[in-house]
């Protein structure tokens, strides 16, 4: 799509979006109402008529689509709410004119607008979501304008799901800045005044800050989980930003792991085509090899996967050394799926290949392949003690 020539990162990040909100409306809409909230819509960079490459618009189509969809199934309509914040002027009046027209609450499809600073909307956006079920999609331009303990509110639900765009390759830049105010800007997303001193002190600088926010976030929303996956610079080796995501339901985790997955082989085949595109540039020639570079850079992912299966299994064995009776293999996922960028299903294969190599039992044969949500994964020298 040529809208997302040279913001492949922004593409990234709406495919994780439209593929996270596709698994999560079709799931919710069966039980609940859903409340989709943007805090900081835009639009910004569209390069379509139709603002088919934001966010809002993203929203509206997937969660439109499936509220169409379970109501052709099940002959219910529950209800979607959309909730769109933006301060810039010009920028609200886009976005306002673009989404009046899906504002039809006769058809239980409502959305409402708000022109200003997103945490003044807090109160109101949570008599707007009442007794739904509220994703809040949280992307800034920088990172001072969403502190968590006024946004937490919006996470107090028994359910609830948070995206926030961690804004790593502008907040590195400034993590060692002589001026004291810029470091305690950080403070409303870091746990407050002194988060110098709660970083990670076996990590690196840049990547124990995106920790901390992490484990900042968990804390203020109460969320069973928070994962983040990392998007990497359209032409660069390096990070752009971490989409960080909260949620109190291992069903959440496991579908924001595949559709991570899926972003990911995506991206690299993205950026083997934008480094591609530059390189050619510069030599005034169209490569020969380009789907080679891109089918490599997918196949990178693979290579990640691979190595974060390895250091799975160290941490597995690590567990069960402490736990000489087993694990319940949902315990073993809940660790899993937090601590690396896997699947369940790469969970599934690290018990499986290490069970062949003798070193967990296998406790799940002849009943399965593999294990399920109740199987106790057992140390191998359970079976000899």
């Amino acid at each position: 799509m040529t809208a997302y020539i040279d913001r492949e990162q922004t593409k990234a990040k709406h495919f994780i979006l439209r593929g996270y909100l596709q698994e999560l409306a079709y799931k919710v809409l069966r039980s609940w109402d859903i409340a989709y909230v943007d805090g900081f819509s835009g639009p910004w960079e569209s390069k379509t008529a139709d603002f088919s490459d934001t966010s809002f618009m993203i929203a509206l189509g997937v969660l439109k689509e499936a509220q169409r969809i379970i109501y052709e199934q099940t002959r219910e309509r529950r209800k979607v709410r959309c909730f769109f914040s933006e301060k810039s002027a010009s920028a609200y009046q886009k976005m306002f004119a673009a989404v009046a027209p899906f504002h039809r609450p006769e058809e239980g499809f409502e959305v409402k607008t708000f022109h200003g600073e997103f945490v003044e909307a807090v109160g109101e956006i949570r008599t707007f979501i009442g007794t739904a079920f509220p994703l809040v999609f949280i992307d800034p331009t920088g990172w001072t304008e969403y502190p968590l303990a006024k946004v937490a509110p919006l996470f107090a639900y028994a359910k609830c799901e948070v995206l926030i765009n961690f804004m790593y390759g502008h907040i590195s830049r400034f993590l060692t800045h002589p001026d004291e105010r810029i470091i305690a800007s950080l403070d409303p997303i870091l746990g407050g005044p002194g988060w110098q001193e709660r970083l990670d002190p076996t990590m690196k600088k840049g990547p124990a800050v995106e920790k901390l926010f992490r484990e900042t976030l968990k804390a203020a929303g109460k969320f069973g989980y928070v994962v983040s996956t990392r998007i990497d610079k359209s032409t660069e080796e390096r990070p752009h930003f971490f989409l960080a995501y909260g949620t109190k339901d291992r069903a959440g985790l496991k579908a924001f792991r595949e559709t991570e997955y899926k972003a990911l082989r995506e991206h690299a085949k993205n950026r083997s085509a934008a480094m591609t595109r530059k390189r050619d540039d510069r030599a005034n020639m169209a490569s020969l090899f380009a789907d080679f570079e891109a089918e490599q850079k997918e196949a990178s992912i693979d290579d990640l996967v691979d190595e974060q299966k390895a250091l799975a299994k160290e941490m597995l064995l690590e567990m069960l050394s402490a736990a000489p009776d087993g694990i319940v293999f949902v315990g073993v996922l809940d660790a899993m799926l937090q601590a690396f960028m896997l699947r369940e299903t790469n969970v599934k294969d690290v018990c499986v290949e290490l069970a062949k190599k003798g070193k967990v039992e296998n406790t799940w044969s002849p009943g399965g392949r593999k294990p399920t949500d109740h199987t106790v994964i057992k140390p191998a020298s359970a079976q000899n003690p």
